[in-house]
């Protein structure tokens, strides 16, 4: 590989890097994309995660942190972070991290999304129940964020 081949792929890096945090397989997958071999960047990359440029774990918490704020549940997040080839241990501490109360986003969300009231209707509390489901909350909590109390 040519120094300037090299050059090219530590720009590429940097770039994205510099615009938000990315897991590793993201890069991996946007590199792949434009056409860079795996041989030509793997180690370029291995050396940005050794001297802690590419973190996974900054990865997982920064995605958790921006997705428990937009209202999302834990089944949802913990799906996108292994889409993106987040480990399960960046994952959990990522949960911890966040420190969060998913009871309370829940019914923050369906109060958004709904109004503060309590719904009598079957049909619509279902409704209520089906919109919290999609957002990637556990039954608990959505019980918790459509009842009455």
């Amino acid at each position: 590989m040519s120094e300037f081949d090299r050059k090219i792929i530590i720009d590429a890096i940097t770039r994205m890097l510099a615009r938000r945090e990315h897991s590793y397989s993201e890069i991996v997958r946007k590199l792949a994309q434009k056409g860079i071999e795996d041989e030509a960047f793997l180690p370029i990359l291995d050396a940005f995660r050794e001297a802690d440029i590419q973190s996974d774990e900054r990865f997982a918490q920064s995605r958790a942190r921006a997705l428990y704020l937009k209202g999302k549940g834990p089944k949802v997040i913990k799906l996108d972070l292994q889409q993106y080839g987040v480990d399960e241990g960046y994952v959990r501490q990522a949960f911890e991290e966040i420190e969060a109360d998913w009871f309370e986003s829940a019914k923050t969300a369906k109060v958004k999304k709904f109004g503060a009231f309590f719904e009598t209707d079957f049909t619509l509390r279902q409704k209520q129940k089906r919109f919290l489901q999609y957002r990637g909350f556990y039954q608990e909590h959505i019980d918790y964020a459509v009842s009455n109390e």
